[in-house]
């Protein structure tokens, strides 16, 4: 991995609940470097959009962020990396969008209804490059017929409504990344598409990731689609990053009991059986989470040390292949 562009470290993230304080993200760390896809995976509610939405600090209310760093830039060139967190908002609008982009999970709730496709997205070079009404509408034509929507003449005066699930989220890619972005995070952007779709929109996001060596973090619950696209996959369980590493590395030889669990239940052409694994138990309430390891209640490797004292943290491999587990299972090999 090169210099990072991105890096989040130690970010915890709370809310305010009738039931008590919940981090939502506790203590989560990764870097992503420019070209290169970090893949977050982890069931619902393991803080996975929350850590995104922390990160382009559209967080609402009770969410806050508690603390940890997020420093964009310093990627090469003598750029000097800024956190983003201590920001004004005025500064931060200036990034967000232009060189930090998202794709959200539901385009159809991320896109304005009573707004055509071309006027949202020429809002956002008007706002951020600075160009003509003429020029934007020319340069969303552009876009569109970029990332593959047939007729872009045509479709840049359609609403939202009137296109199909796959088109728009193909208008959120080309919104996503009108203006060049540095980071693209993605946030579910296959959800709710069936598999021919899902894989048109791998393609186009690798494709552009490829022309404009955006760094991108793409956040699933699949692991097939991190199997895909991704070089290195962080896993996050209960608001942590239990596991993290190269893709291949860690698919084919996971190190923490989640991560195991998770892969076991993947229905395989290669294996030959009448029921799939599951993992015991549940999420725990974020609420009370119990002592140790959150996921000691549902591990087969559990012991007291789990119980008693804290995780701890492997780094195997050569420096730029390094892996980390939060696993006390490991603990003898630090």
């Amino acid at each position: 991995m090169g210099t990072p562009i991105l890096s989040v470290k130690n970010l915890v993230v709370s809310f305010r609940t009738s039931a008590g304080l919940v981090r939502a993200a506790d203590g989560v760390s990764f870097d992503v470097a420019r070209g290169e896809t970090l893949g977050i995976v982890g069931e619902s509610g393991c803080g996975k959009s929350v850590t995104a939405l922390s990160i382009m600090r559209l967080l609402d209310s009770p969410g806050a962020v508690e603390g940890g760093e997020v420093f964009y830039g310093g990627g090469g060139g003598g750029a000097v990396a800024v956190n983003i967190l201590k920001l004004p908002m005025a500064e931060m609008r200036r990034i967000r969008g232009n060189k930090i982009a998202m794709i959200f999970q539901e385009p159809m709730t991320s896109l304005n209804p009573v707004l055509t496709v071309g006027t949202q997205i020429s809002e956002v070079l008007r706002l951020h490059e600075g160009l003509g009404k003429k020029e934007a509408l020319d340069k969303a034509v552009e876009m569109l017929s970029k990332v593959h929507i047939p007729m872009p003449e045509k479709r840049i005066r359609a609403y939202p409504h009137q296109m199909s699930g796959g088109m728009r989220q193909r208008v959120m890619i080309a919104m996503a990344l009108c203006c060049k972005p540095d980071v693209l995070i993605c946030d579910e952007p296959t959800t709710a598409l069936d598999v021919t779709i899902q894989a048109q929109i791998l393609s186009l996001i690798e494709e552009m990731k490829r022309s404009t060596g955006a760094a991108v973090i793409m956040i699933t619950h699949d692991l097939g689609v991190i199997s895909e696209i991704a070089d290195r996959v962080a896993v996050m369980y209960a608001g942590r990053v239990v596991e993290e590493g190269p893709t291949a590395d860690v698919l084919l030889d996971p190190l923490h009991p989640y991560t195991e669990g998770l892969l076991n239940a993947v229905p395989r052409v290669d294996r030959d059986v009448e029921e799939l694994e599951v993992i015991p138990g549940s999420v725990p309430n974020l609420a009370s989470l119990p002592e140790g390891c959150a996921f000691r209640p549902r591990c087969r490797h559990a012991t007291e040390a789990c119980r008693t004292a804290p995780e701890k943290t492997l780094r195997e491999g050569r420096e730029d292949a390094a892996r980390s587990v939060n696993c006390w299972k490991h603990a003898e090999k630090v």
